[in-house]
């Protein structure tokens, strides 16, 4: 395990980069707004078509791999849904950690799936991301649209435009398309998309350290603890047997898991200061499991490595 630590190791010491940077004022806040569309909308997006569209997927069951994903973020969802009449908190800091707990980052998933599995755990991982964003959206979206409604419209009018126009979704989409039907790219297309690509996980993850708010607030500790515990305990705990009983190959399976144990996603921040969310709360969270996460994840991804007898 200690290898793998290691080799994960510089994906987190990149995010404190990040964090380090940001707390300094070493850049200003509009770099960082400017660097956060850079990698969402152009080079997180080069960096899936480019992998996805000349991937080999025919030792991939996509079938049961979309199954394995659908079912794991329904019974995540369902689990918090049964918890929510013995918890003491109000509905938006219920929906906080509702988010906490049900999705995932994209940014630290392609990042370690890189590092542990080269080119093809990013062209599964891309998989994973093209199935479980929407999945997880949606989900999230419609809880809290009805645990705290927004003012004069149900959020989950608006499911289908953000999935529409979600830019790692449509290069899911685009990479997938490009594949099916073997459409050849020329040399020089290729070569620039590999220079975008290279530069998108370490952009990625100096955002995701500049977004961690390491200052915690003792009113919200419960709703912290709880959301830490379900994802980066639970989830990895619920993925396993179903994963497992579907038949995954054994890079499948880890990637699942792997994502399991990554923090949340920054994004669900932005959704929990749209629909009412307690928004503190939220970046309490995000910055708890994305730092808990540097033990949560090699953990994981040893365990997974050795059940499936991966090297």
């Amino acid at each position: 395990m200690i290898a793998i630590a290691l080799t994960i190791a510089p994906i987190f010491l990149l995010i404190m980069t990040g964090y380090a940077f940001k707390r300094t004022g070493f850049f200003g806040d509009d770099f960082w707004r400017s660097a956060e569309r850079l990698s969402y909308y152009v080079l997180l997006p080069v960096l899936i078509v480019r992998n996805l569209g000349g991937a080999d997927l025919s030792n991939v069951d996509l079938g049961a791999f979309a199954v394995v994903l659908l079912l794991l973020a329904t019974a995540m969802g369902l689990l918090i849904l049964a918890l929510k009449p013995l918890l003491p908190m109000g509905g938006a800091a219920y929906t906080s950690v509702f988010q906490g707990a049900v999705r995932l980052n994209s940014y630290v998933g392609f990042a370690v799936s890189e590092a542990m599995f080269g080119t093809e755990g990013l062209v599964i991982a891309s998989l994973f991301v093209g199935i479980m964003i929407p999945t997880v959206n949606v989900i999230a979206i419609i809880v809290m649209s009805f645990v705290v409604p927004a003012e004069g419209r149900p959020g989950w009018r608006n499911v289908p435009r953000e999935i529409a126009r979600n830019p790692i979704i449509l290069a899911c989409l685009l990479g997938g398309l490009i594949n099916m039907v073997s459409l050849p790219l020329p040399g020089w297309l290729l070569e620039t998309m590999s220079i975008l690509a290279g530069a998108a996980l370490p952009i990625a993850l100096l955002c995701v350290g500049a977004g961690l708010m390491l200052t915690f607030d003792g009113a919200r500790a419960f709703g912290l603890g709880l959301a830490c515990v379900l994802k980066l305990v639970a989830m990895p705990i619920i993925a396993a047997p179903i994963a497992l009983y579907f038949g995954l190959n054994s890079l499948a399976f880890a990637i699942v898991m792997l994502f399991s144990a990554t923090p949340a996603s920054p994004a669900s921040y932005v959704l929990a200061r749209q629909l009412g969310g307690d928004a503190p709360l939220m970046a309490a969270i995000l910055s708890m499991q994305t730092l808990l996460s540097a033990i949560a994840v090699p953990v994981v991804v040893y365990w997974a490595k050795s059940r499936m007898g991966l090297p």
